[in-house]
């Protein structure tokens, strides 16, 4: 039975068409295959506290290969609360600006103190709604506030209060502050800090739409949009505009990427009870338009289609949207970098961070974007062993800590802190 049990799970473990959705095949595909690889009780390792960071000495930083990146720390999953892990956010404490990472875990969230990034701390666990488990679990904060929402289980959003972190010396068992329950699941959550809503994607809502839910006060979600015209919404990101387009400056933009709905779009939710579609546009080849982010100008669009990966090389896809309702497709970066699957990506200053599974970290210069040539400056490989096609690895890194600090999980393995030196650094 165990046998056939494995057989299956690496039959499913092919290359999904359309991952992330537990709904389809290929998502419940996925899972398995992030089931399949969960081994953090030998594969963690010990945690790295250098008293000094861990130089890129001939391609390598302690075990781990890597081009114009130090390694700060290591915390191993097993000093992490334990399950797997996917998403992660951040958090600073503008009262005496610790930083902290919050830490998505199959079973909980972990809250770890980075303000010293060669020695993170472990606040303690938060544990899941109910004691469910789910392989997708998603943060984002608002205020002092963090947003926890996980995907084909029965979770709703919990909210806690973040200022329960202050002054905590050995490690918590947390309680939620607050917990709706207006949704069962959800995929992705995104926060505009400014306006205080929160865009819920791929939740058992609005057809697995945007769901739109204002969260001005902070312990209560109160729906005001639904945006369902769409297969589905697997992420937005979602700004007040101040780029290239001044028709649209101060609107409120969703850039909304519809999994396997294939399309890039641009939606303007100022109008909740009105919202417009600027832009939906796709790639030649699309396969499930997963995340993306723009240049630090507002003028292209780095995207990032999960199910794509090729001999050549694991590409980025490239969009013009200096014009918003006339966004076009520009080309797709075509460096090789192997054949390991992009993830989600994130961009400051003249650098796109992007997690990428067993490709670990990769720092992508975004300079030439108008060309689609987004060459490799450096990166930090998370998996040694392979940078095949596959869920393992690294599913987001934040580059978004002070003093160039960038926080990569890996999956069931732990967190890395890093930070990018040389020509991978932000200039």
């Amino acid at each position: 039975m165990l046998a056939a049990t494995a057989l299956l799970l690496v039959a499913l473990a092919g290359p999904p068409a359309t991952a992330h959705d537990p709904d389809t095949a290929e998502g419940r595909a996925e899972q398995a295959e992030l089931l399949r690889i969960y081994q953090p009780t030998w594969k963690s390792g010990q945690a790295i506290a250098a008293a000094a960071p861990i130089s890129c000495v001939n391609g390598m930083a302690d075990r781990y290969p890597c081009k114009n990146v130090e390694l700060l720390s290591f915390l191993p999953q097993s000093a992490l609360g334990g399950g797997s892990s996917s998403s992660m956010w951040f958090w600073k404490d503008t009262s005496n600006s610790n930083e902290y990472i919050l830490y998505c875990r199959s079973n909980g969230v972990s809250f770890v103190n980075v303000t010293d990034p060669s020695t993170p701390r472990y606040l303690g666990n938060l544990p899941s709604s109910n004691g469910v488990s789910s392989s997708w679990c998603d943060i984002r904060t608002y205020r002092n506030y963090a947003y926890i929402g996980k995907d084909s289980v029965s979770h709703g959003i919990q909210v806690f209060d973040l200022n329960k972190l202050r002054n905590v010396t050995t490690p918590q068992t947390f309680t939620a502050d607050a917990r709706f329950t207006g949704l069962t699941n959800s995929h992705t959550l995104w926060i505009n800090q400014t306006t205080g809503f929160l865009y819920v994607s791929g939740a058992n809502t609005c057809s697995k739409g945007l769901t739109i839910y204002d969260i001005k006060t902070p312990l209560s979600l109160r729906q005001v949009a639904c945006y369902s015209r769409e297969v589905y919404s697997h992420e937005s990101v979602v700004v007040n505009y101040n780029g290239p387009d001044t028709r649209y400056t101060g609107r409120e933009i969703a850039f909304n990427y519809t999994g396997q709905g294939k399309r890039f779009q641009i939606l303007d939710v100022t109008d909740k009870a009105n919202i417009k579609v600027l832009s939906s546009v796709t790639h030649p080849g699309a396969s499930f338009i997963h995340q993306g982010f723009a240049t630090s100008d507002y003028k292209h669009m780095i995207v990032n289609d999960e199910t794509i990966s090729t001999a050549g090389g694991s590409p980025d896809f490239v969009y013009n949207i200096e014009k918003l309702d006339a966004a076009r497709y520009v080309g797709k970066d075509v460096a090789a970098r192997g054949v390991f699957v992009n993830h989600n990506g994130y961009t400051v200053g003249n650098r796109h961070f992007q997690a990428s599974y067993r490709g670990g970290l990769r720092i992508l210069d975004t300079t030439n974007a108008a060309t689609a040539k987004l060459p490799e400056v450096g990166y930090f490989d998370v998996d040694p062993s392979s940078n095949a096609a596959g869920y393992s690895g690294s599913w987001m890194a934040l580059p978004y800590l002070s003093n160039g600090v960038v926080a990569v999980q890996s999956i069931g393995v732990g967190l890395f802190l890093v930070r990018p030196t040389g020509a991978a650094a932000v200039s």
